[in-house]
């Protein structure tokens, strides 16, 4: 594809006119490679957005755009103009790294690979919600532990093409001036691997010993010993609720009525949801917010499926809600600095499949068994964001050293924070890291700014967390409508009087 005509000159009209320019051209290759992403995902298709992002790697490639834009940036602009420039050297940035034909196509094969994977169960080959529903239901530890590893033939197979394609990234940002491609990654959102830490630490301090109480049910124990395998099944055991009480069949609808009693309009929304297997634990794709947005979720009923619908439906209505003009500002769920936000107002929905009054409305369910589930929530919350961590310490110490396996001592961590006895580690290799790169530290971030936002929404519009019909206003108004316009960490600090912090994480949970 060629490129387009780079001005020559500091001249703004000539700079307006090729943004507008560069929009268009944009625009239909990121909604193409969205789609193609899609049909990959859901089974439609085995071969994956490849040739669209060598086109876009294409018409981003010009050794000029990058000085054009710096340049370009030093001047004064109205203030949409202004934004389209800093997102787009962000967006030039990431596709020196991410749209490089050479990690296009070793991410692509590895991306088909995963994305084909079915995990062997008792003989044959079963989508991977089996697997996830013996972890919880299982009451065999043996049975669970087979379940845990089930996917170690596929990502010890991929292990050396991860490593490569890990060490590929740094190479290509160090080139353009960061230590590592999690740096840049990051750096976009306006913090840095370290600073990502030192709030993980910060959200976990004094939660080693409620972790590590975890392994007891009713003052009992774990049998068997107490490992990764087994906390899935303890919160089961613990408080779970029926999944009788949340078939799948009306979930889409149920959780659309909740959405509702938010006050938004979710009539006027038009996004579809498919069932399908899929490596993650859902996806929303928004080709063409806030027209075109879907969602793709496990073919399953229960309580956890209506969680994982809740955040995706967040995501949904999110991108619906979008009313920016231009590509750029719009496309906020591709924008690099972004993913932590997205995420944590999908958090910010998944909260109220755990909320007392939505759970009050739902047939069904025994108070009793309502009543226990509640209870146990915050020990939840806080075993969700330390496995997060967990997670999240393995992929960035790949990016610190490819070659190096971090599992000895990410596992060594994972055992003191949970007080788990010893287990072989498992593989390094998750599917995160080939598609959707350095995204990790984005769900240690999100369930800091669920906690942060959630309690100023409370404060600021008064009323119950759910139902509230202020909610969806300010939340389209502050959060919503203007897609990537308005920068979001500097946005939390002026809506909630404080910068991303773990003080009200700390306070949900517990351990403040």
């Amino acid at each position: 594809m060629a490129g387009l005509p780079v001005p020559s000159g500091n001249d703004a009209r000539d700079g307006h006119r090729f943004l507008l320019a560069l929009d268009r051209r944009l625009e239909p290759l990121d909604r193409a490679i969205l789609v193609a992403d899609w049909d990959l995902q859901s089974g439609r298709s085995r071969t994956g957005s490849e040739p669209w992002q060598l086109q876009r790697s294409a018409l981003l490639s010009d050794e000029r755009l990058l000085p054009w834009t710096r340049a370009a940036r030093r001047r004064a602009w109205p203030p949409a103009i202004a934004r389209r420039l800093e997102l787009l050297e962000r967006v030039l940035l990431d596709a020196r790294v991410e749209q490089d034909p050479e990690v296009v196509r070793r991410r692509s094969e590895l991306q088909r690979r995963v994305v084909a994977y079915r995990p062997r169960w008792n003989g044959r080959r079963v989508p991977r919600s089996v697997v996830h529903r013996v972890l919880r239901r299982d009451r065999r530890s043996s049975v669970r532990r087979r379940a845990y590893y089930a996917l170690e033939p596929l990502n010890r197979a991929l292990e050396d093409g991860v490593a490569e394609l890990i060490a590929l990234r740094n190479e290509k940002a160090r080139a353009l001036g960061f230590r590592t491609f999690a740096e840049m990654q990051l750096g976009f959102a306006g913090v840095s691997p370290e600073d990502v830490a030192e709030l993980s630490q910060a959200a976990l301090r004094g939660a080693a010993p409620r972790l590590r109480s975890l392994r007891e049910i009713d003052g009992r124990r774990a049998e068997n010993g107490w490992h990764p395998w087994d906390i899935d099944h303890v919160f089961a055991q613990r408080a779970s609720l029926p999944d009788s009480a949340f078939p799948r069949t009306p979930m889409l609808p149920r959780i659309l009525a909740a959405v509702r009693a938010w006050g938004f309009p979710t009539g006027r929304m038009r996004f579809r949801v498919v069932f399908h297997d899929l490596p993650a634990g859902g996806l929303t794709l928004a080709p063409d917010p806030p027209k075109d947005v879907r969602i793709l979720v496990h073919p399953q009923g229960g309580w956890h499926a209506y969680h994982v619908m809740f955040h995706e439906v967040g995501h949904a209505v999110h991108s619906a809600s979008i009313r920016s003009p231009r590509h750029l500002l719009r496309w906020h769920e591709n924008v690099p600095g972004f993913g932590a936000f997205h995420e944590g107002i999908g958090e910010l929905f998944a909260a109220l499949s755990s909320d007392a009054n939505w759970l009050g409305t739902q047939r069904g369910l025994p108070r009793s068994a309502v009543a226990a589930f509640l209870a146990d929530r915050r020990d939840a919350e806080l075993r969700a964001t330390g496995l997060t961590t967990c997670w999240m310490r393995v992929e960035q110490a790949l990016y610190r050293n490819p070659h190096r396996d971090p599992m000895e001592e990410a596992t060594r961590y994972e055992r003191r924070l949970f007080g788990f006895d010893d287990y072989p580690p498992r593989s390094f290799v998750d599917s995160f890291w080939v598609d959707t790169p350095s995204y990790a530290p984005n769900y240690v971030l999100a369930a800091l700014f669920r906690a942060q936002v959630a309690a100023a929404l409370v404060d600021r519009l008064g009323g119950p967390f759910w139902p509230n019909r202020k909610v969806g206003p300010w939340l389209t108004r502050n959060w919503m409508a203007p897609g990537s316009l308005v920068e979001w960490l500097p946005r939390l600090r002026e809506l909630t009087g404080r910068p991303l912090g773990a003080e009200a994480f700390r306070a949900r949970v517990g351990t403040a």
